[in-house]
């Protein structure tokens, strides 16, 4: 009885010390249902719908993720961001949404993208004059893993449908799955960040040039030649830019995987460690890139079909995170370490290079 009476006190304690302790109030850590064993990268949205009597002169949007975010509200885009949270606790992202909310029905939408396929969004929506806080991500938010424009827009209603059968997608629809209340293991208690700029929505600045490249997997280096689906394909821009890459293709009706490389000299696949990775859902026609970059080249390798490229410009709030495959410990390299993405899209490539190969001979 009395070990009974600890644990339930314990259980009442957690939302009691988030409403009180935490910045994001009692906001949990939520995800899409996943095996834990289950390393499949993966690209979801994560939806909730909410109502207001009269919209608030300022609310505050908290958000992080891990690994990678893209938020959405009532139709507009407004921020992206995320990493993998380190020991001291993870960064929220502070956005100013007052202006955006609208008397009556709301849609907050986050894309969500882990190469490793677990991961966590947490975040809270609050109204700065009264402190009450408006959404929190809890058990209440939606999950679909398939890409429709009505969901984004917010004229699809979400309610408690589910698409399973009928798609062969169980996740779609579902019920968001929650980790539980911060701190949770390196995700650490929450910390505010720095006041974030809403996403612009002036005109990308287009590539100025791209070739297709294939890949000498027996020489070991990047060679130009008629290229299998899913080799690399060089954007230049003729000079330094400063942005968020965004890439257009034709939707697929299958999540699609693909590596990013930059420089500010054409990099080389094989060479150099991939600057990110692109996940796509089914039926999602673009990509924005969770993080502004400095650089003039782009190669983008594994998109089986050709996609064009251009960048959204952003002064970039820092220089990109030193490339892994370069950081040495007392001077001496490690070995490369690969995640699953990098191991898909390099089998597949590999496999259709072998074909082509063949057909040749």
């Amino acid at each position: 009885m009395a070990v009974f009476s600890l644990a339930l006190a314990t259980r009442l304690r957690q939302p009691m010390r988030a409403r009180t302790e935490l910045p994001t109030g009692e906001a949990q850590w939520i995800w899409k249902t996943i095996d834990r064993k289950d390393h499949y990268p993966t690209a979801f949205y994560a939806i909730r719908d909410f109502d207001l009597e009269s919209s608030p002169a300022r609310a505050r949007l908290l958000i992080t993720a891990d690994e990678e975010y893209v938020v959405t509200l009532n139709g507009k885009r407004i921020g992206a961001g995320g990493s993998p949270p380190g020991g001291s606790g993870a960064l929220l992202d502070v956005y100013e949404v007052g202006p955006l909310l609208l008397p009556g029905g709301n849609r907050l939408l986050v894309e969500l993208r882990s190469a490793r396929g677990a991961g966590g969004l947490l975040a809270t929506l609050r109204d700065e004059a009264t402190g009450r806080r408006l959404v929190i991500s809890d058990e209440s938010w939606r999950i679909f893993a398939r890409h429709e424009l009505g969901l984004v827009r917010g004229w699809l209603p979400i309610g408690d449908r589910d698409h399973g059968d009928e798609r062969g997608n169980e996740e779609e629809g579902q019920a968001a799955f929650c980790w539980g209340y911060p701190p949770i293991a390196r995700w650490g208690t929450p910390r505010i960040g720095k006041p974030e700029p809403l996403l612009p929505e002036g005109r990308p600045l287009p590539a100025a040039s791209a070739r297709p490249l294939a890949l000498d997997f027996g020489a070991g280096k990047a060679r130009e030649t008629r290229r299998p689906p899913g080799s690399p394909v060089l954007y230049d821009w003729g000079r330094e830019v400063e942005g968020r890459l965004t890439l257009d293709l034709p939707p697929a009706g299958k999540p699609g995987a693909g590596l990013l490389f930059l420089g500010t000299e054409p990099p080389d696949p094989l060479r150099v460690r991939p600057a990110a990775a692109i996940l796509i859902m089914p039926g999602r026609h673009d990509w924005l890139d969770a993080h502004p970059r400095r650089f003039r080249y782009a190669v983008v390798v594994g998109l089986a079909r050709p996609a064009s490229a251009a960048v959204l410009p952003e002064p970039a709030q820092a220089l990109p995170p030193k490339n892994p495959a370069e950081m040495k410990v007392f001077g001496i390299e490690g070995p490369p370490l690969r995640t699953p993405v990098e191991d898909e899209v390099w089998r597949k490539l590999e496999s259709l290079a072998g074909i082509a190969r063949r057909k040749e001979l």
